[in-house]
């Protein structure tokens, strides 16, 4: 089974990004360190460009403690890479959720 992953091919290719979360190369990176941010759903937001900016953003790491990998745009799990908190509940687009993706090459900030 591949595992998650809310980007195509072509847009991972174009993002630079891996399709699998690797939490050693992320314990390996020099913080504060650049990832792209995809919102878990944004594949019901149909009426928004695929791209646009709340639904795909660059973010920085900036400490991963206790499993906890904290953001400029919230807290995610060192294992999966997925927000830590459940989705607020609403039923409108909300920024509460998301998962995170590695640069396939290392970039600084």
């Amino acid at each position: 089974m591949r595992p998650y992953c809310n980007l195509s091919d072509a847009e991972r290719a174009t993002l630079g990004v891996q399709r699998v979360w690797d939490p050693q190369k992320l314990l390996s990176l020099t913080l504060p360190s650049p990832v792209v941010w995809v919102h878990a759903s944004r594949q019901k937001f149909h009426r928004l460009n695929p791209a646009d900016p709340s639904l795909i953003k660059e973010i920085s790491l900036l400490k991963i403690h206790n499993g906890v990998i904290k953001t400029t745009f919230g807290s995610y799990s060192l294992e999966t890479g997925k927000n830590i908190f459940s989705p607020c509940g609403c039923k409108k687009f909300c920024d509460c959720y998301g998962q995170l993706y590695l640069f396939k090459d290392s970039k600084t900030i």
